[in-house]
C-alpha cells in the first residue's frame, strides 16, 4: 500500500484534475482511490458496515432541515429531496402547489398535507418552532440548518430578488441602498410592491436578521409577536437554545466540509451527498464593503451574532473529527468533480454515457452513478414528491384543494418542466 502524505496527496489531486479532463480519467481514479482502502466501508440500505461485517452506524432518516433564503438551500434540495425520494420517505409537503410550509409565518396545520403515515422529513421553507415540529416528527428527529456570512447573503439577495429595482433605488446603486437600507427595505416590503416580489410576504424583511427569523427567534413578525432584537441577553439565550436543538449548523462558505460532517453525523453514503449547485448567480458587479459593512452589521446585528457563534462551533466539530476528515474531504471533492464532468455540460444535464463507476475506497463502496441519477440531481423533485404522495396516500380531492382553494398565506409558482 502506498502511503501518500497529506501535502503530496493534495498536489496529486491538482494533477489529477488536469489529467481527468481526458478520456483516461477512469484509470487514474482507480489509482487514486487505492490510497484510501486501508479500512473499507460498505453502504447498505440503512446502515454502514465495516469490511468485517460489524455495524458501525445506522442511516438516519428522520430529520428537519430549516431553509433560509440564499443559504445554498436549493443546492441542498438536490441532496435531501433525492435522498427521501429514492427511499420513498414521507415528507411534510405544502398544500396544493404551494412551495412554502407557511413561511415566513410559523407553520400551522392548514399549511401542510395530511398523512396516514408518520412523517420522516421537513425540508420545504418553514420557520423553526420546536413545539409545532416535535408534534409532527418522531422522537429521534435530527435538526439541521445552513447559514451564510450575512454580508454575502445580502449581496446575493440584492441580486437574486431584484431588490434595487423593486425598492426604487436610483440607478440600482448598492451603496445608496445600504446607506439608506431601512428606507429601501420598507419600500421593498410595502404591500403596494407585492406583485413584484412574488412569494415574499408583505411587511417582511429579507435582509434584516432573516436567519434569526428562520431559526424561530421572536423578532416582531408578524405584527404582535414578541421582539427580542434589542435584548442581547435574550438573543444569546435563544442562540444557546438553537445550539442544543440543532445537531448541525452548516456553513455555506464551507459547503464541502459541511457535507462531510452531515454524511458522518447521519451515517449517509458518499453517493447521498453528491449534488448539483442550483440558483448560483455570477457576481455581476463589485460591492465594496468599507463603511457599508458596518452599516449593515448594525442593521442586521442578530445574523452576525448567529454566524460568529455557529462558525466557531462548526470548526470545533471539524477539529473533533481527526485527520481522516481532510482525507475524506479531498476524496469527496474529486468524486464531485468527476460527477459534474459526467453529468453536466455548461450547466445543462447531458450525461457522458449510461453510468460512471466510482471504485470503492476507505470512504465509499464501489457504485455506479447513472444518467438517471444525473436527472434526479437537476430536476425539481418537489413535483415528484407530490406525485409520490398522491400514489401512497391516495387522498380525497377535497383534502388537497377544498378548504385551501385560496390559501390565506403561502405561495404557488407555475410548475416547471421536469
Amino acid at each position: 500500500m502506498i502511503n501518500i502524505g497529506r501535502k503530496f496527496k493534495r498536489s496529486f489531486i491538482l494533477l489529477m484534475k488536469a489529467l481527468l479532463i481526458g478520456a483516461g480519467f477512469q484509470i487514474l481514479l482507480y489509482f487514486y482511490v487505492g490510497n484510501f482502502t486501508k479500512k473499507d466501508y460498505i453502504s447498505t440500505e440503512n446502515s454502514v458496515r465495516s469490511e468485517y461485517g460489524i455495524e458501525v452506524c445506522t442511516e438516519k432518516r428522520n430529520f428537519v432541515f430549516i431553509k433560509c433564503m440564499k443559504c445554498a438551500t436549493e443546492t441542498m434540495a438536490t441532496i435531501i429531496r433525492r435522498f427521501g425520494y429514492k427511499r420513498v420517505l414521507n415528507f411534510v409537503l405544502p398544500v396544493k402547489n404551494n412551495i412554502y410550509l407557511g413561511w415566513p409565518y410559523i407553520m400551522e396545520k392548514s399549511d401542510y398535507r395530511p398523512s396516514k403515515w408518520p412523517y420522516n422529513i421537513i425540508f420545504e421553507h418553514s420557520v423553526y418552532n420546536n413545539s409545532v415540529m416535535s408534534a409532527l416528527m418522531p422522537n429521534d428527529t435530527v435538526y439541521i440548518t445552513s447559514i451564510r456570512e450575512p454580508w454575502n447573503r445580502l449581496v446575493s439577495s440584492f441580486q437574486y430578488f431584484r431588490i434595487g429595482d423593486i425598492a426604487e433605488v436610483p440607478k440600482n446603486n448598492f451603496t445608496e441602498y445600504v446607506r439608506n437600507i431601512e428606507k429601501y427595505d420598507k419600500t421593498f416590503s410595502d404591500p403596494k410592491k407585492h406583485k413584484f416580489r412574488g412569494c415574499i410576504a408583505d411587511n417582511f424583511s429579507l435582509v434584516q436578521n432573516l436567519q434569526g427569523h428562520c431559526l424561530g427567534m421572536p423578532l416582531g413578525f408578524p405584527k404582535g409577536r414578541m421582539d427580542i432584537s434589542k435584548n442581547l441577553t435574550a438573543i444569546k439565550e435563544y442562540i444557546n437554545h438553537i445550539e442544543k436543538q440543532f445537531s448541525l449548523v452548516m456553513i455555506v462558505e464551507y459547503m464541502y466540509e459541511s457535507l462531510i460532517l452531515l454524511k458522518r453525523m447521519m451515517c449517509w453514503s458518499l453517493q447521498d451527498i453528491l449534488h448539483h449547485s442550483s440558483n448560483v448567480l455570477g457576481v455581476k458587479q463589485t460591492y465594496a464593503k468599507g463603511n457599508n459593512y458596518n452599516i449593515y452589521k448594525n442593521y442586521s446585528h442578530i445574523d452576525f451574532i448567529i454566524y460568529d457563534h455557529f462558525n466557531a462551533t462548526f470548526w470545533r466539530k471539524v477539529k473533533a473529527q481527526g485527520q481522516d476528515f481532510y482525507d475524506e474531504l479531498d476524496h469527496f471533492k474529486l468524486i464531485q468533480m468527476l460527477i459534474n464532468q459526467f453529468c453536466f455540460v455548461e450547466g445543462n444535464t447531458k450525461p457522458n454515457g449510461k453510468f460512471l463507476t466510482i471504485p470503492k475506497s476507505r470512504f465509499n463502496s464501489e457504485f455506479n452513478f447513472t444518467s438517471d441519477e444525473c436527472g434526479l440531481m437537476s430536476r425539481y423533485l418537489l413535483i415528484d414528491l407530490r406525485e409520490q404522495y398522491d400514489r401512497v396516500e391516495q387522498p380525497k380531492k377535497e383534502d388537497l384543494t377544498g378548504k385551501w382553494e385560496e390559501p390565506p398565506r403561502g405561495c404557488s409558482y407555475p410548475i416547471p418542466n421536469h
